[in-house]
């Protein structure tokens, strides 16, 4: 039953990075717009924060978006395939995270105001592998002892 939840949440998070990749350009970059600008409020209240272009702001907002969808989507497979007695989790789970960014981004290329990027696949798989590392670290420290990326 483990094993099943799982693979739900797998498939449940898939479809998340899905309905949000299905947004056309300007739903999307009216969200990511909106946080852009609380972010920007925030910056105001630190000393240089006014100097950050907001281009670059809305930049680090959006590829952080996908580095994110992508961590949580990494963690979930090596879970799910943790449970499924995966001989290599972590380097399946960052395979599967790949394909579906390549996959996702080939959808973009249907969606009005949308197209596919290589470099998004890139940043995707990067978010997936920041998190590998990340899991790996805090297991490592847990046990006390180093641990090899599984």
């Amino acid at each position: 039953m483990k094993k099943a939840a799982a693979w739900a949440l797998c498939a449940v998070w898939m479809g998340v990075i899905f309905a949000m990749s299905a947004m056309p350009g300007d739903v999307s970059g009216a969200q990511s717009g909106m946080i852009t600008r609380l972010i920007e409020g925030v910056l105001l209240l630190l000393p240089g924060g006014a100097d950050i272009p907001q281009d670059i702001v809305h930049l680090i907002v959006r590829k952080g978006a996908h580095m994110a969808e992508y961590a949580v989507l990494f963690a979930l497979y090596r879970r799910a395939l943790r449970l499924s007695g995966a001989r290599r989790p972590g380097m399946t789970a960052l395979v599967l995270c790949a394909a579906y960014a390549a996959t996702d981004e080939m959808h973009q290329g249907f969606v009005a105001g949308r197209g596919p990027s290589p470099v998004d696949v890139a940043i995707d798989t990067a978010g997936a592998a920041a998190m590998w590392a990340v899991m790996a670290g805090w297991e490592g420290i847990c046990r006390e002892k180093p641990t090899r990326l599984q």
